[in-house]
């Protein structure tokens, strides 16, 4: 079936929630999204987004009440699964929450409230996050979020948070550049403050998930890093260049400089080797970028991205 008609002026509230495989879970989050939203008093719908789960996942969902279910065949990833949802919203705030139990949903009222001051974003921080990090994860961690300030010049409290409330419009306005795979909310925080959108922060804390996790920490890692590139380059192409630059002129120029007193032609040719790696990579990004900013996408129709095939319940 084909996504809801768009209504972006509706006033209310659409939630998503993307779940793959989390019957552990699922069920109370939705108890606890349910009982919130109805304290609220804003008209308000629940999206379950059923990722191609193979437990007992769509069971669960389907034994509970007040939510639209929909389901995907095979698992497309978090982002994919965010995405659809979102086509599928009738309303002009979006918020997502992932399935696990990890967030603290009774801190909605909060997020509603600093978004009706005029923000485009409002993101629940886990300000206890580094405290349940495994040290490696800690690590890389703290590593983007150093990363994140440099290319943005803005402090990025939580780019990654699951937890979250946005408009619609900035959604559709970056839809081809969101990301399929976890890093999805990584992506719009930086699309949006890279845009000089209005994002704000309300602390929260962070508690253990139920089930199994889903992320692949390095195989992620990498496709962050990829995105992170991808975003800089669409909002501040200057920047990136700029810092391939400097990396060149350090792991390349410097090198040779040394290498000349060993052998002209090894110093040659590393120095071509260096030049042709940085040419194709700055030519891998631009294409990149070309290739998502020409994707053609009619957001009524919802069919003109691949993996937007889906059963509603």
């Amino acid at each position: 079936m084909g996504a809801a008609e768009v209504t972006n002026e509706a006033p209310g509230l659409s939630f998503i929630i993307p779940a793959y495989n989390e019957e552990a879970g699922v069920a109370a989050t939705v108890e606890r999204l349910k009982a919130v939203l109805a304290r609220t008093g804003m008209d308000h719908e629940i999206i379950v987004v059923n990722d191609g789960s193979t437990d007992g996942t769509l069971r669960t969902l389907e034994g509970l009440s007040g939510i639209h279910i929909i389901s995907l065949p095979l698992n497309s990833g978090y982002g994919s699964a965010i995405k659809t949802g979102i086509l599928a919203a009738r309303y002009a705030w979006l918020g997502i929450v992932d399935a696990d139990g990890t967030y603290e949903i009774e801190m909605l009222p909060r997020l509603i409230e600093r978004m009706g001051m005029g923000f485009d974003m409002v993101i629940a921080t886990r300000r206890n996050v580094l405290q349940r990090d495994r040290w490696l994860k800690g690590l890389f961690r703290r590593v983007f979020l150093k990363l994140f300030v440099i290319i943005a010049n803005k402090k990025i409290l939580d780019p990654n948070s699951g937890f979250r409330l946005f408009r619609r419009e900035l959604a559709m306005t970056f839809f081809p550049f969101l990301c399929d795979t976890f890093s999805f909310t990584t992506t719009i925080t930086l699309l949006a403050v890279g845009n000089a959108l209005f994002v704000d922060y309300v602390p929260t804390d962070y508690a253990s998930r139920k089930g199994d996790s889903k992320i692949s920490h390095f195989r992620d890692t990498l496709r962050m890093v990829q995105l992170v590139v991808q975003g800089t380059t669409f909002f501040n192409p200057i920047k990136i260049f700029g810092i391939l630059a400097i990396l060149l002129l350090i792991f390349v120029g410097l090198p040779a400089l040394l290498m000349v007193f060993v052998s002209e032609k090894l110093a040659l040719m590393y120095v071509i080797l260096g030049c042709a790696t940085a040419i194709l990579a700055g030519l891998g990004i631009m294409g990149d970028i070309v290739r998502v900013s020409s994707a053609k996408f009619d957001p009524k129709l919802g069919q003109s991205l691949p993996g937007r095939n889906y059963v509603e319940r």
